[in-house]
């Protein structure tokens, strides 16, 4: 027998996006990017950018903070730089 609750947890859990920030001090965009997740209700997790993690953000081709990835699970659901107000709400589906 299956317990349904521990079905829906394990649903929910499936459904449940990570979010990332990369962001730097004095960004306007960084800053207008976590106002607008936080708005919508988006949990996110920030992460300055500094000397460690630059060089990799550049290798992936990103030129502006901040950067943002969603993932569900280890799968990686979309990423993208700069102020997207779009996207957030893309979140939202």
């Amino acid at each position: 027998m299956t317990n349904s609750a521990t079905l829906d947890t394990t649903e929910a859990e499936s459904r449940t996006l990570d979010v990332t920030v990369y962001t730097k001090d004095n960004c306007q965009q960084c800053a207008a990017t976590e106002r607008a997740l936080t708005r919508v209700g988006v949990d996110y997790r920030e992460i300055k950018i500094n000397e460690a993690n630059i060089s990799l953000l550049q290798e992936a081709g990103f030129t502006q903070a901040p950067v943002v990835m969603v993932s569900k699970g280890s799968e990686l659901q979309d990423f993208w730089s700069g102020y997207r107000p779009d996207k957030i709400q893309g979140l939202l589906q």
